[in-house]
């Protein structure tokens, strides 16, 4: 039923206990697809040595990046619902069984998300927001609504999607680092609500070696995230559309805030030329003052 896809680099710290907390699921009924983006450490060794399984399917390609490694998984699967793990992360070993669950609660709705934790060093942080069902509970949740105000409800570790969601509004896109998961989300969900169930088995290991998360922020990033910034506006119509608006104007301004001192002249100017598209000619205006007086250092101590 379901088709596990985890997208690897470096690792080799990390990926066994990754790959054992899905082996050891109470639902058995899946397979594993790990997918070595061009490892150069000894990810690929530890799953050999110390992994014998025949639901566990390997796939070596070039050094391509995430979403190319994500993708290759998916084009591959075998099974019909897709659910995504990183290979720093780790299920509880019911995770699939509480996605089977839901999944026959709601036949009709195609994208399901469990409760989840981001895990630090020294502590442990429950995600939640005044929108998700009850401890213990699913229901039906709407992504913008979320999003307006909230960190989205779902990653690439507590997800599972249909196939066909992805080769009807598209895949992760290619050479994105930055976003690339709440890109795709943002396309899917124009179209499709969530089933959340408020259960905690998902675990997302914070600030990690390797990890996108801590890749250096470019101009690339900002601009493919507005086009599809700006893609969705497009699409979006009533409630959902004022909801995205409160969304991607915070958005935008602090990211532009955070990261345009580090952008050439030409970068800037490309990015506001997609700013403008998104946010109109007045707001894109204001932005200017960040161009003369850059203010990421005091946006680092609001965060801190």
């Amino acid at each position: 039923m379901f088709s596990v896809v985890i997208p690897l680099y470096n690792k080799e710290d990390y990926i066994l206990e990754t790959v054992n907390s899905v082996l050891n699921q109470t639902m058995p009924n899946f397979e594993l697809i790990v997918v070595d983006d061009g490892s150069t450490d000894a990810s690929v060794e530890v799953l050999n040595k110390n992994v014998n399984d025949d639901r566990l399917r390997m796939i070596s390609i070039p050094n391509s990046g995430v979403s190319v490694a994500r993708n290759t998984g998916i084009e591959t699967a075998r099974f019909n619902w897709i659910a995504l793990l990183d290979a720093d992360d780790w299920w509880d070993l019911s995770f699939l069984a509480e996605m089977e669950k839901a999944i026959k609660s709601f036949p009709n709705e195609f994208i399901f998300a469990s409760g989840r934790s981001r895990v630090f060093e020294k502590q442990i942080e429950r995600y939640n927001n005044p929108y998700l069902p009850s401890e213990g509970k699913m229901d039906v949740v709407n992504y913008f609504k979320v999003i307006q105000k909230y960190l989205p409800l779902i990653n690439s570790s507590n997800v599972v999607i249909k196939k066909g969601i992805f080769e009807k509004y598209g895949y992760f896109k290619k050479g994105q680092k930055r976003h690339e998961d709440h890109d795709c989300w943002l396309r899917l969900c124009v179209e499709n609500d969530i089933v959340f169930m408020n259960k905690n088995l998902s675990f997302y290991r914070k600030a990690t070696q390797s990890s996108a998360s801590q890749s250096q922020y470019t101009a690339t990033d900002f601009a493919l995230y507005l086009d599809t910034l700006i893609e969705v506006k497009n699409r979006l119509k009533g409630q959902n559309r004022i909801y995205f608006k409160r969304y991607y104007r915070r958005f935008s301004t602090l990211v532009y805030m955070q990261y345009s001192y580090k952008f050439t002249k030409e970068e800037r100017q490309g990015i506001k030329n997609k700013l403008k598209k998104l946010l109109g000619k007045t707001s894109t205006s204001l932005l200017k003052i960040y161009d003369v007086f850059p203010m990421h250092k005091v946006y680092e101590s609001m965060r801190n």
